[in-house]
């Protein structure tokens, strides 16, 4: 087994220990029509991306999935998703979909954001549990199931411009670069003009991140999804892992 795969597996792991220990459980699904009901129901949700939605994109049921968090009365309190986007052109990719009304300005990339990417998207948590640590655990959680289920190049998502403001892609999501991609047209999902930002992580960086992150972790100790977000977001001045973990080394929180 690939190392990479190795590290994903230990990570995907000792999340789900966590966010079990926090009180909630999180099922795997694929029916992506159920994802879509419920952000077209749920409250302060942001709409219904065009990328996940199964009656306008062309994926095959293999090719995506989400994720979905409950809580002890069996209440849906937060959910992702993510799809396998096989492209020489992400932002093309994104441009074919229609979500941004034209006429738009495209902005040149310093990455080429090209082969197996997997795209994280759809992220909702209900108000009432909101600053538990999943919006900070959730994209995580499902890149290390993107990099297991198919062994992506990179993982890449999507944000407009207030949460790009506030920094959002690297502090909370995870992801260390964020490019403006289009700006000028109206984001589709909203009807307003937007500036729309790919955030971008490659496999590398994703299981540094990993093996930084557990290895942080059991410095620290964490009971819960709220320890594990702080942990997470502390600064270091530690030399960051660069080799990810090595095979069969275990984690276990305490």
């Amino acid at each position: 087994m690939q190392p990479h795969i190795e590290t994903a597996r230990a990570y995907y792991r000792e999340m789900m220990t966590l966010i079990v220990r926090s009180g909630y459980r999180i099922s795997i699904e694929n029916d992506m029509r159920q994802w879509k009901h419920i952000m077209q129901t749920a409250p302060a949700t942001a709409g219904v991306s065009s990328i996940f939605d199964p009656e306008k994109a062309d994926y095959q049921p293999a090719d995506a999935f989400w994720l979905r968090v409950s809580n002890e009365q069996a209440e849906t309190v937060a959910i992702i998703c993510d799809r396998l986007v096989q492209t020489p052109d992400f932002i093309g990719f994104v441009e074919e979909t229609g979500m941004f009304s034209e006429p738009y300005i495209r902005h040149p990339v310093e990455e080429q954001l090209s082969g197996n990417i997997g795209h994280a998207g759809g992220l909702w948590i209900h108000p009432n549990s909101r600053k538990t640590g999943l919006s900070w655990a959730l994209p995580r959680l499902i890149r290390s199931l993107s990099v297991i289920h198919w062994g992506v190049d990179r993982h890449c998502g999507i944000i407009l411009t207030g949460l790009a403001s506030a920094g959002f892609g690297s502090h909370i999501y995870g992801f260390p670069r964020s490019w403006l991609a289009l700006s000028g047209g109206d984001f589709r999902p909203t009807g307003q003009e937007e500036r729309l930002f790919i955030i971008d992580i490659d496999a590398s960086e994703i299981a540094r991140q990993q093996a930084l992150e557990l290895e942080r972790i059991m410095d620290h100790g964490a009971e819960n999804l709220v320890d594990v977000a702080a942990i997470g977001r502390q600064r270091h001045d530690q030399t960051p892992v660069s080799e990810p973990l090595p095979a069969r080394r275990r984690m276990n929180f305490r």
